[in-house]
């Protein structure tokens, strides 16, 4: 392995910690926030969420999937080549396009509805609607189960 390739191995593992502290924080905010019965307290755990979700998740997956194309080009592999790096770019196509869009979304959602109730003073249908949907809380656990997969693929590069 040339440098290079070890200077973008070792950003991209960076990157990667960057990604998974991002994801566990939003994760554990929202789990808080769809505990906790005080609408206050709630509307802080989203805002946490949504907080974690600017400064970490986000830039922390972009930075995953750049620094790895970058690792990827110093290591010459071919596009189409290995199966497992096609299967890695699909895990990592599933996160940014559908995981993580979905947690916020979801988490907007509920955000917003708990300023209504705050603004109103009585509760409001949608913060009942938000609370109810699973959304959020699933598909950032599909998130956190392609974590392992992905690193099992990298680490032993199986076919």
């Amino acid at each position: 392995m040339s440098s290079s390739a070890e200077l973008f191995l070792f950003f991209h593992v960076l990157a990667c910690f960057w990604y998974v502290a991002g994801l566990t924080a939003v994760q554990f905010a929202l789990v808080n926030g769809w505990q906790v019965r005080d609408v206050e307290r709630r509307l802080e755990s989203y805002n946490d969420a949504s907080h974690y979700q600017g400064l970490l998740l986000v830039p922390g997956a972009i930075a995953t999937v750049a620094t790895g194309l970058f690792f990827w080009a110093a290591l010459d592999y071919n596009l189409l080549g290995p199966a497992w790096l096609l299967l890695l770019d699909v895990i990592y196509i599933v996160t940014l396009v559908v995981c993580l869009p979905l947690i916020g979304i979801g988490m907007r959602r509920a955000r917003i509805a708990a300023l209504q109730t705050i603004r109103l003073g009585e509760n409001v249908p949608e913060l009942d609607e938000a609370m109810s949907d699973p959304v959020p809380l699933l598909f950032g656990g599909i998130a956190v189960v392609l974590i392992p997969a992905a690193v099992a693929l990298s680490v032993f590069q199986p076919f």
